[in-house]
């Protein structure tokens, strides 16, 4: 068999380009599929809601669910004459709640993906007869038959699809030999130890935050990316507005050796390496009685143990993904030593499958390997040495969305539908089962699912469609099936089938493994890329070009270290070293982090990926590299060796620095408010708004730095992708950006659109009059008028507007646009936010045929629609009771730079401290 390295260029797909027409395919935000006159069959999908007045008629939204990690999250797909183009939250769902993520928001963007597999592959080589498979398939049945299916192994990714595990089950009821191992790069092995040790079965927590009035997280990334972050921010914001209203704010501490969100909204943050973090938990937890760690000191533990204490039963403590076994553990006999009610499930993806430890273990024994949307060449540790195991396997298949590593090492390569393609099911976080539907018509002529594939290898009939139904039914019974199926559809999920609590008293007998040793020297600790997360998102360009949210890079990665490690060493951003770690080498760029650990170097895992779609080369490191079975998150003994070059890191930092000393974000005790400003003094008269004037809020209070706003704009408003050549010369597009802001130990995210100031300096400079105010009070841009003298961006002390270089969203080999109601726009002229104009005017549309004003609350922008704690208000300020109206009456509300009295319709509210 050919290993990946040897493969010829003509076996990746598309074929090769100039970087610059790479890019641009790699984006697809340049590319939606064509065909936009084709109207959608009635077989994808049953509409939740009915098509919108004012617009057209084949617009609809239709409920779905998409999969992280295994976990599902409940989605409304808007769709144009049968095509996708934008993803929004289901508030019905428990996953989203009516908001989205970054990776919900950039789903449309991997179905349009023009990198996408589109063939069938025998050994990384384009296939143009099916019937080739076809036949080698019967013959490996044949040969399966002979000897019940021993041999055979299905490799999977973490599953809670109900569909799916019952097709599982049928394909080893008939093969009795087989075998279904789960590879889940991101689990955490130690979390299900140690529940099994304090509750006798592997249960997981389900934290309430909307409830804890002090939470302690142990190295817990609650409000960062992941299958629960939607519903752990709305609650963490929740918590907050309740705080505000009765004068008392929750608490946050947040111990972790590299700053997360979760750190960055915390009342007190220890930076801390992980071998001390457990020091701190056995200390905490012996100041508040539990037996076990008895004697156990730390200088903190007091303090924490008594805000924990003065909390009682609405406190929390939690414990995060690379912790050891003791961490977990501890946690759990905290909540139970402090009586707090925190609800334990049944794990929604745990499953008695063999782990990929265990099939590397019986890869002599394996004669036949089928890969079901899993890159176990790119992900799985580095031990495992997977190019080895897969040549040993006689006989591969992969199926996925992409022709990635693991398709590359295998005989046969399958493409997958996309999930917006495809039937299917899976369950949330909580347990609560969800239906996926198809909301486009197929991109990808012949493409199966996974469903389909465990079918025929099961001897079952049936299309995805059918397959699924068949596994409701069974639930459901036949009794009005065929209503409770419209219903559940409609509604996007299966009411009242959240997962029951379990049991969780702890065990009498359980004991603490030993206690960590503190190790000399560096310590590696990997975790998700903020963006790529484990890797699966590389090929997505809009993630790519996204700034993380604390290193602020885009377009690559590099390994954080501590400002003490970077002085000692002598490394500044961007210098190279070399990572060695139990005799694995690698270059990796280093990032001087803020706020990391000493002796703490952290490794991102996603990047550095060889065949991630058509994102070109290798952007950043591949960490993986260096992981090993035996140390998945945290492995000492890291020797770290400066090699005197250097490269230079896409920093997006640029462009914040606005030109004022003013405080960017402000911070006020619980009780306090902001001195207003004089009243603004002009020459000229007020203009008058006697209809609508429109305006926003963002309470930096409860913004959490998650970028869902900045990926949502992007989608909404066709803003194009540039790359990372473009980028480094300033020129990126995000009409949305998220500032970080550092004061002193302080870090606060602010998001920054235009802020369609009232007496807008942007808009006396321009000579041809292509920025003007309208009637309801938006600076708007006039597209045809502008010449592109780019005045007004330079008058603009926001920084927010942007200048179309080189025609990134008309290029020749550009298809339809992604969302047809707002204009793509040509070379030469400045864009920015419009405040989501054609929103406005879709309602306003909508309210002049029902013969009513616009409601409250009718129009949501993209932004404030996507975020997950509703830092953003949007409407009417003329309504003193419009939800905008009364945020802006609280006296947190300022204007960032208000001295300049350029009075914006954007304005903040202050974040609140415990004390002033």
């Amino acid at each position: 068999m050919t290993p990946p390295d040897a493969l010829p260029p003509e076996a990746l797909e598309p074929p090769s380009a100039d970087r610059r027409s790479v890019l641009r395919a790699a984006g697809a935000s340049l590319a939606l599929a064509a065909a936009a006159g084709c109207d959608a069959g009635s077989e994808f999908g049953s509409p939740l809601y009915a098509p919108a007045r004012g617009v057209a008629e084949a617009t609809g939204r239709y409920a779905t669910v998409l999969d992280l990690d295994g976990i599902g999250r409940g989605v409304l797909v808007r769709t144009r004459a049968g095509h996708a183009i934008k993803v929004e939250g289901n508030p019905r769902h428990p996953g989203s709640l009516g908001a989205t993520d970054i990776f919900l928001e950039a789903a449309v963007l991997g179905l349009h993906d023009p990198a996408r597999s589109r063939r069938i592959r025998r050994q990384g080589r384009v296939l143009r007869d099916a019937a080739t498979l076809a036949a080698w398939l019967e013959e490996q049945r044949g040969a399966l038959a002979a000897r019940g299916g021993e041999g055979l192994r299905i490799l999977t990714g973490p599953v809670s699809s109900p569909t799916q595990r019952r097709l599982i089950a049928a394909v080893l009821q008939r093969w009795p030999g087989a075998r279904w191992h789960v590879h889940a790069p991101l689990a955490d092995a130690a979390a299900a130890e140690a529940a099994r040790l304090v509750f006798g079965e592997a249960l997981v927590p389900l934290p309430d935050l909307a409830r804890a009035r002090c939470v302690l997280s142990l190295g817990a990334d609650l409000l960062g990316p992941g299958p629960a972050q939607i519903a752990q921010a709305r609650g963490w914001a929740l918590a907050r507005q309740v705080g505000r209203e009765v004068g008392q704010l929750p608490v946050l501490i947040v111990a972790e050796p590299t700053p997360t969100l979760t750190g960055s909204k915390a009342d007190r943050r220890l930076a801390l390496p992980p071998a001390q973090i457990e020091a701190l938990a056995r200390a905490v937890a012996a100041a508040l009685g539990v037996t076990a760690v008895q004697g156990a000191t730390h200088p903190d533990a007091a303090g924490i143990a008594a805000a924990l204490r003065a909390a009682g039963p609405d406190a929390l403590v939690v414990a995060g993904r690379g912790q050891g076994v003791a961490v977990h553990a501890l946690a759990h006999a905290m909540n139970a030593a402090l009586g707090a009610e925190v609800r334990h499930i049944a794990d929604p993806v745990a499953a008695e499958a063999g782990t990929l430890a265990a099939l590397a273990r019986d890869a002599g024994a394996v004669t036949h390997l089928l890969v079901l949307d899993a890159n176990p060449m790119q992900d799985a540790p580095a031990d495992f040495d997977m190019a080895a195991l897969l040549r040993r396997v006689p006989h591969t298949l992969h199926a996925g969305l992409y022709p990635d590593e693991t398709a590359l090492a295998c005989d046969w390569h399958l493409p997958l539908r996309h999930p917006l393609e495809s039937w299917g099911d899976s369950l949330a976080h909580d347990g609560t089962a969800a239906l996926r539907q198809p909301v486009t018509v197929p991109l990808v002529e012949g493409a199966t699912t996974p469903e389909e594939i465990l079918a025929r290898l099961a001897g079952l009939p049936g299309d995805g469609q059918a397959l699924v139904r068949d596994t409701w039914r069974a639930a459901w019974g036949d009794a009005g099936f065929e209503e409770r199926w419209l219903a559940v559809l409609e509604a996007g999920v299966v009411e009242d089938s959240a997962s029951p609590p379990r049991p969780s008293a702890l065990r009498a007998d359980f004991a603490l493994p030993a206690a960590t040793p503190g190790a000399p020297g560096p310590v590696a600790v990997f975790a998700p890329d903020p963006h790529l997360h484990d890797g699966s998102f590389a090929p997505l360009a809009w993630l790519q070009e996204l700034p993380r949210p604390l290193s602020r890079l885009a377009w690559g990665n590099a390994a954080l270290i501590a400002p003490a490690d970077a002085a000692a060493l002598g490394l500044r951003d961007g210098a190279e070293v070399e990572l060695e770690l139990a005799g694995r080498r690698l270059r990796a760029p280093v990032l001087v982090m803020p706020g990391q650990a000493a002796g703490v170097v952290t490794l991102p895992l996603g990047g550095g990926r060889r065949a991630a779609g058509g994102v070109p080369g290798e952007v950043g490191f591949d960490a993986y590299r260096l992981r090993s079975a035996a140390a998945p998150w945290v492995a000492p003994g890291l020797a770290l060796r400066p090699l005197g070059e250097a490269v230079a890191l896409l920093d997006t930092s640029y462009g914040q620095d606005l030109a004022d000393g003013a405080p960017r974000v402000r911070r006020i005790g619980v009780e306090a408010g902001i001195p207003p400003l004089p009243p603004p003094r002009s020459l000229y008269p007020d203009w008058a708004y006697p209809g609508h004037a429109w305006g926003m809020s963002i309470d930096l209070d409860t913004c959490i730095g998650c970028n869902a706003c900045a990926i949502a704009c992007q989608a909404e408003n066709n803003v194009p992708v540039v790359g990372p050549e473009e980028m480094a010369r300033g020129r990126a597009m995000h009409w949305l950006r998220v500032d970080l802001v550092r004061a002193e130990d302080a870090v606060d995210f602010q998001p920054v659109p235009c802020m369609h100031c009232e007496k807008a300096p942007c808009e006396v400079v321009c000579p041809v009059n292509a920025t003007v105010h309208d009637n309801e009070g938006l600076n708007v841009m006039v597209y045809p008028r502008c010449i592109g003298t780019r005045t007004c961006s330079n008058n603009c002390p926001y920084k927010v507007r942007r200048f179309n270089w080189t025609d990134y969203g008309r290029q020749a080999d550009a298809v339809p646009v992604r969302n047809p109601d707002v204009p793509i726009r040509p070379r030469g002229v400045i864009e920015k936010c419009t405040y989501c104009q054609h929103r406005i005017q879709a309602a306003r549309d909508v309210a002049r045929q029902e013969g009513r004003p616009i409601r409250d609350g009718e129009v949501r922008t993209a932004c404030q629609q996507a975020c997950p704690t509703r830092a953003i208000h949007f409407g009417d300020i003329n309504d003193p009771g419009s939800d905008v109206s009364r945020a802006k009456a609280q006296p947190r509300n300022y204007a960032l730079l208000g001295n300049l009295d350029t009075r914006p319709r954007t304005t903040y509210l202050a974040r609140l401290v415990p004390e002033a």
